[in-house]
């Protein structure tokens, strides 16, 4: 045998390197034939495809070339290359334009999403993202690292996309769900990624942040001009080509009152007013938390932002929004008295009773509002003009659980649902809860895995606050409050578009709290174990 080999490697050392290549194998040229027939035929049947269906067509032939671009992407080999990216540019654009530019003032071409320019933003950032992230392997560090930095939120996202591949074979309409649950994922996870890698630079949270802010200072601006105008201002100024379904048009343009109140209600850029509240559940923690932090003449435009947040909320008219404000002031209070109590350092006890008895005050003071005002009555818990959206819920939670019971397993995200949804003029089946879509879409575990992966990383951004040493590390406690008022308003309000903006927030309370559990390893303290809720608050 060891003669044979060393027969073998004196014959092939007297044969030039280069003839040692591929293209002098005998079956190479073959190889190159069946591969250029191939990608005729693939040409030819992409090519007749789209000449029977359109753009329609896009969705059959798109997938298998999609996986294969990408699977060539990711095969790059690595560089020597500087990990540096316009990441930030792009993604705080992108997150701008996201909220101030209305979704429905859009290129509709069929088959196709809507062309706005904050997607066209965004499929400049994945075009970064595909040709960067495979070629540096420290980029892709930075990401794994901090999106797998807390294996239970992770496992918990895990098993719902684990549920969305499940339901794929019981699904009625497959095809569909492959498409809505591709289009969606990259809505969802594009924005966190980048900001993943943008949080390696734990200075980069704020800034993001701010961006954020600063949107929805727009919003409050534009309902004020609305609020006025009694419509969006830029109705009656569309060119026909940004004009899409003109049913749509009318449903956004409509004072969307409440019968019994014939209001009009703000809802900014966005094409529904309890989409707007939603967003402003979102928005309002952050936003408060930076008036908080103003200094110094700062603290007069933190002064001018309280009509502004407030007349919002009200023209917003909405329970959503109300009780996003409610969940957001006596949620900092509260942070803050159990930071006081449970995890302050030795020393005066005065302190901590005032504030105390200052959140209890407070709020018993808003209790006995509610229970004494019948208008408060209305704008948080409900009235006469709520009994019939209260009704049509009602009646969809019961054919919810009838879905259930019927297939636990679920039949797919981003279908019609007829017998949970009550069923439009148009034929469309409209469901009022986020928390339907996921249990009849993905079943109990599916949604046990999204929810409580929120509601994991809104558990550790509180706890970041109760342990923070600085403004920095304070932010958790802001962001983690966005999380919460998402997590109830998905209660009553399905709407899947601002899941980016969810995401991108919980990224960036994970990269707080690594940053914190560095510094107190770094300070020699054992950062308290993070249990449940009711067990995590223990006295020293």
């Amino acid at each position: 045998m060891f003669a044979t080999r060393a027969a073998m490697d004196r014959k092939s050392s007297r044969i030039l390197p280069q003839y040692n290549s591929l293209h002098h194998r005998p079956w190479w040229k073959l190889l190159v034939l069946a591969f250029a027939i191939l990608g005729v035929f693939l040409t030819m049947y992409t090519g007749f495809l789209v000449a029977i269906g359109g753009t329609l067509a896009f969705r059959f032939v798109g997938f298998p070339i999609a996986v294969m671009a990408l699977l060539g992407l990711w095969l790059l080999p690595d560089v020597e290359k500087a990990d540096q990216a316009p990441f930030w540019k792009l993604l705080s654009t992108y997150m701008f334009l996201m909220v101030a530019w209305p979704t429905y003032v859009a290129v509709a071409i069929p088959g196709l999403p809507w062309v706005t320019p904050p997607r066209l933003i965004l499929a400049v950032m994945l075009v970064v993202m595909l040709t960067h992230f495979p070629q540096i392997a420290e980029a892709r560090r930075k990401v794994v690292e901090l999106v797998g930095y807390d294996k239970i939120a992770l496992r918990l996202y895990g098993l719902f996309m684990v549920m969305e591949v499940v339901v794929l074979p019981l699904s009625p309409q497959p095809v569909d769900v492959i498409s809505y649950e591709i289009m969606q994922t990259v809505l969802d996870l594009s924005a966190m990624i980048a900001a993943a890698w943008l949080f390696a630079d734990i200075r980069m949270v704020p800034r993001l942040a701010r961006v954020l802010v600063y949107a929805g200072i727009f919003t409050f601006l534009v309902a004020i001009l609305e609020n006025f105008m009694q419509r969006p201002p830029w109705f009656g100024y569309l060119p026909s080509f940004f004009r899409v379904d003109s049913e749509l048009l009318e449903v956004y343009m409509s004072p969307q009152a409440r019968i019994g109140d014939g209001r009009y209600r703000v809802r900014a850029t966005f094409g529904i007013v309890l989409y707007y509240s939603q967003y402003l559940g979102i928005i309002i923690p952050p936003l408060l938390y930076e008036m908080w932090r103003m200094r110094g003449w700062k603290r007069a435009l933190a002064i001018l932002m309280i009509p502004l947040i407030l007349q919002a909320v009200w023209f917003c008219n909405a329970r959503t929004a109300f009780i996003a404000m409610f969940v957001s002031l006596f949620g900092y209070g509260g942070m803050i008295m159990i930071r006081m109590l449970f995890f302050r350092k030795r020393g005066d006890a005065l302190k901590p009773g005032i504030m105390v008895a200052l959140v209890m005050l407070g709020i018993a003071g808003m209790a006995g509002a509610i229970a004494g005002s019948h208008r408060l009555q209305m704008y948080t818990i409900g009235g006469s003009q709520h009994a019939g959206s209260n009704a049509v819920r009602d009646q969809q939670w019961a054919g919810a659980w009838r879905a259930v019971a019927k297939n636990p397993i679920g039949v797919g995200m981003g279908i019609a649902l007829p017998e949970v949804g009550a069923v439009s003029n148009k034929g469309i089946a409209i469901v009022d809860s986020y928390y339907i879509n996921l249990l009849v879409g993905v079943g109990p575990l599916g949604f046990i895995g999204f929810m409580g992966c929120l509601a994991r990383i809104a558990w550790l951004g509180v706890m970041t606050f109760m342990r923070a040493s600085d403004e920095l590390e304070e932010w958790g406690g802001a962001l983690a409050l966005s999380l919460i008022n998402f997590i109830i308003s998905a209660y009553v309000i399905s709407f899947a578009d601002n899941n980016y903006l969810i995401f991108t927030i919980a990224v960036a309370v994970l990269a707080l709290h690594r940053h914190q559990s560095r510094r107190l390893e770094s300070e020699g303290v054992a950062p308290r174990q993070l249990g449940s809720p009711s067990t995590a608050l223990v006295r020293r």
